[in-house]
């Protein structure tokens, strides 16, 4: 065999190795991409199913707080609305009651019962208006306090507040009532109390900001 054959074997040789290693090299290389892929494929679809799971733990601790606040709703919702037919209105003697000689603002309380013999729900503020014996009247502001739904059992008593500035003063403007006209809530049939306190009232009917108001109705403390 002469020289040159066997050189251009082994040149053939070597080529066909080079180019075997090649193939190797890149065959491994693209494997490795795939199996990166996979892996952050693999990550990705964990993180994706902890947001997942934390997201769906979430809505289902929000589902079940609407689930209860929908039940608890939805079992005052159950109850009719409280009516002014089966609604007796009294004073509380909360704190003892108001003290006209005091100057600062105090709080006279309304006690609203349920004479029905069913359950009923009530929500809102009442309306309130201050009458004298000479026939002026005084209705009364609300209170930027949200009022909150409140079931009423049968017998049950639901309270709101009157607060209000006496006059202490001999060149005040007074207002003395002499009744009060409560409209319960959602409601057109009133209700009437005698003012059992004396006295006067800072008579402030005109003004923007008075200091006498009325909240809304609540569960008795």
């Amino acid at each position: 065999m002469s020289r040159t054959t066997v050189l251009r074997r082994t040149r053939t040789v070597a080529v066909a190795s080079l180019i075997a290693a090649a193939a190797f090299s890149l065959t491994a290389c693209g494997g490795g991409e795939s199996d990166s892929d996979a892996k952050g494929g693999s990550s990705s679809a964990t993180a994706n199913g902890a947001s997942g799971g934390s997201e769906g733990s979430a809505g289902g601790s929000g589902e079940g707080v609407d689930a209860k606040a929908g039940s608890a709703s939805g079992g005052s919702s159950s109850a009719s609305r409280c009516t002014s037919d089966h609604l007796e209105a009294a004073w509380s003697n909360f704190e003892g009651g108001p003290d006209m000689t005091y100057d600062r603002q105090q709080t006279a309380r309304v006690v609203l019962k349920n004479t029905g013999s069913t359950d009923c729900t009530m929500v809102g503020f009442p309306g309130v208006q201050f009458q004298t014996e000479h026939g002026e009247t005084w209705d009364l502001r609300r209170t930027d306090d949200k009022p909150k739904p409140v079931r009423v059992e049968a017998g049950g008593r639901v309270t709101f507040d009157i607060t209000f500035l006496a006059s202490t003063r001999d060149d005040d403007k007074k207002f003395a009532p002499d009744q009060v006209v409560i409209t319960p809530p959602n409601e057109e049939t009133n209700l009437s109390l005698d003012w059992p306190y004396g006295g006067a009232l800072l008579d402030q009917s005109g003004a923007t900001r008075p200091g006498t108001f009325v909240g809304p109705v609540s569960a008795p403390e």
